[in-house]
C-alpha cells in the first residue's frame, strides 16, 4: 500500500515566509520525501496546495499511481474534492491542475487531522520546519 502526506507551512506571518513537503509510504516504510521554500511571500493555503501538486506531478513523473494522499488542509482536501467551491483565482488554478493529477493517477485525497501524532503527517510537517529554520538561520548569520 502506498501512502503520502503532504504538508505546508508559513512562518512570520501569514502570508509570509513558506515552505512545502510530501512523503510517501510503501508498506509503512519510507520511500521517498521532499520538500522546498517557496518563492517570495507565500499564504499558509498557497503551501498547502503547493505540497500537494509537487507530489502529484512527482508520481505522475515517476508512474506512481494509486496513492492514498493525506493532507491537515481541509480547505485543500475538499475543494480538490470538488465538494467546497474555491473563488480565489490562484486556488482555483492549483485546485484544478490538481483534481486533473489526482484523476489521472487514480489518487485519493483524504483529510488528517494535524499535530495528532500520525507519523507521515509529523514527518512532512518536521520537512517543512526544517527547511524554514535553516532559511531563518542562514538570514541570521
Amino acid at each position: 500500500m502506498k501512502e503520502a502526506y503532504t504538508d505546508g507551512a508559513v512562518r512570520v506571518s501569514n502570508p509570509g515566509m513558506a515552505s512545502s513537503a510530501w512523503v510517501l509510504y510503501e508498506d509503512d516504510l519510507l520511500a521517498h520525501k521532499q520538500g522546498r521554500v517557496l518563492d517570495g511571500s507565500q499564504s499558509n493555503n498557497v503551501a498547502e496546495y503547493t505540497a500537494l501538486l509537487d507530489f502529484l506531478k512527482w508520481a505522475e513523473a515517476n508512474a506512481v499511481c494509486n496513492v492514498v494522499i493525506h493532507c491537515d488542509s481541509m480547505l485543500v482536501v475538499e475543494q480538490v474534492n470538488q465538494r467546497w467551491n474555491c473563488d480565489k483565482p490562484e486556488l482555483k488554478a492549483m485546485m484544478t491542475l490538481a483534481y486533473g493529477l489526482l484523476v489521472r493517477g487514480s489518487h485519493v485525497l483524504q483529510h488528517v487531522k494535524g499535530h495528532a501524532g500520525n507519523q507521515g503527517n509529523e514527518e512532512a510537517d518536521a520537512l517543512c520546519n526544517a527547511l524554514l529554520d535553516k532559511v531563518q538561520n542562514e538570514e541570521l548569520a
